[in-house]
């Protein structure tokens, strides 16, 4: 499935901001930061940005002479990361633009950040391309791709499967299933990358009140829709399919459970 076709609707974007940033991509975007350093006066590109997590910790740590951009295809992810109000988010410039065709100038930006978004694209090759074009001399490019399944989301698959059908719970699974782990090094030194490199992040999703929670970050994924269609009774029986399922990894009053991701580097020829 593509990027174009993996969209989020209604209130699915505020669910994403709500849960799923700080419960996964928010400690995600703090690993890649710490493992690519930024200087102050970088200029810094999150591609396919989401509500744009990784933009604003970037704001944070290269400070008000950078420059930081967010692009995402998805109309209500920037309308989202547009109307968050702290200083981070607001500093930041945010553009409803797909990685095929980037409205920047050729060079404009040092860094180059990909979270979870380049297995939706539909044309890796042309991707890479655009993210070099627009990458300078001695820029690097760093791309996290999920490094498999995690026993979430094969508990949350089997209750879909279960209780809606096998294509919804398929659906859900393609954040985790990219093929082309073994190969993108090879992609991107093809695409004019060096010194590529592929290491592992490990963190730790954290899920509050699950009882509660649950049906809400169902809600904030793209199968959403699907499940709702269903009625309650149905949510309420995948909620309780899950929970049972995970219920090793309950801390307290929280779900806490691992989950891996590759980072993979590359830096332009200067």
């Amino acid at each position: 499935m593509s990027q174009e076709t993996y969209q989020l609707s209604g209130n699915a974007a505020e669910l994403y901001e709500e849960l799923k940033v700080p419960a996964m991509f928010g400690p995600l975007a703090d690993a890649t930061l710490n493992a690519v350093p930024l200087a102050a006066g970088d200029a810094i590109l999150d591609v396919a940005c989401g509500t744009g997590i990784v933009a604003r910790k970037a704001r944070e740590r290269a400070g008000p002479a950078a420059r930081v951009v967010g692009a995402d295809l998805n109309e209500g992810m920037i309308a989202m990361a547009r109307s968050l109000a702290d200083p981070q988010s607001r500093s930041c410039e945010w553009h409803v633009a797909g990685v095929g065709e980037m409205p920047f100038e050729d060079g404009a930006f040092d860094k180059i950040f990909c979270q979870q978004g380049f297995q939706f694209f539909p044309d890796e090759a042309a991707a890479l391309r655009e993210m070099r074009r627009v990458s300078r001399p001695g820029g690097v490019l760093a791309m996290t791709i999920w490094s498999g399944l995690n026993i979430l989301f094969l508990v949350m698959a089997d209750a879909l499967a279960k209780f809606v059908d096998a294509e919804t719970a398929e659906k859900l699974l393609i954040p985790f299933t990219y093929k082309g782990r073994e190969t993108l090094p090879g992609l991107l030194s093809a695409s004019g990358f060096a010194d590529v490199s592929r290491t592992e992040l490990e963190i730790d999703r954290v899920i509050s009140s699950p009882e509660t929670s649950m049906s809400l970050e169902i809600m904030g994924n793209p199968v959403g829709p699907l499940v709702a269609e269903k009625g309650a009774e149905t949510m309420r029986n995948i909620v309780e399919h899950i929970l049972d399922g995970v219920s090793e990894y309950r801390r307290g009053t929280d779900l806490v459970i691992p989950q891996n991701s590759h980072l993979y580097q590359g830096t332009v020829a200067a």
